[in-house]
């Protein structure tokens, strides 16, 4: 016959004391759980790759003494067109090639004024309407040099722009020039773009 033990006189208070810590431990845990869940979607959706600013201003300017040089200008690096371009080199980060019409993107109305900005493409590796993107890496790049074959594109694109236009009766004159330059996963992109502006009578 087993012994019977008197009841402990404070047993169900204390019974009910460790319910309520448990629950009050599993309630902070899922608490805690719930914030680093949200901490971790925060690092991966809010841009953790810090870029490289210094190396994609160097960039830049590299391509815009370039493309003054080609057309005969002397403009300075024009911020609507410099934001519409790393826009796009952001919006097209992954892509491993890009056709010839996905490599541009154009805003505006030749009513008024128009910018064009098209991604620049590495002319070894790309093919007919499918260019792959091109890209520099600061620790690999000791001088930047623009890709010619790219400036060249952008100046032909213009003339055939303003040669269009003026078959229509509509006088477009170029009014800026500019570049935007942008760092991914260690791999700096860069999209160059032109402005013209109607200055039909």
């Amino acid at each position: 016959m087993k012994a019977e033990y008197p009841a402990h006189p404070h047993g169900n208070a204390l019974h009910f004391k460790k319910e309520h810590c448990m629950k009050k431990i599993k309630r902070l845990a899922a608490v805690l759980l719930a914030g680093i869940m949200a901490l971790a979607l925060l690092t991966a959706c809010g841009g953790s790759d810090p870029g490289n600013p210094e190396f994609e201003a160097k960039v830049e300017t590299a391509y815009l003494a370039a493309l003054n040089n080609k057309f005969g200008k002397t403009f300075e690096n024009d911020a609507a067109i410099r934001a519409l371009a790393v826009s796009y080199v952001a919006e097209n980060s992954g892509a491993d090639s890009l056709t010839g019409s996905a490599r541009c993107k154009t805003e505006g109305s030749e009513k008024t004024v128009v910018r064009q900005v098209q991604l620049c493409f590495d002319t070894k590796s790309s093919k007919p309407d499918a260019y792959v993107p091109l890209f520099y890496e600061a620790a690999k790049t000791e001088a930047i040099k623009a890709n010619n074959t790219n400036v060249q594109v952008l100046l032909r694109t213009v003339n055939k722009e303003i040669a269009n236009a003026d078959k229509n009766g509509i006088t477009l004159e170029l009014t800026a020039l500019g570049v935007g330059a942008k760092t991914i996963g260690g791999k700096t992109y860069v999209a160059i773009g032109f402005e013209l502006t109607n200055t039909t009578p």
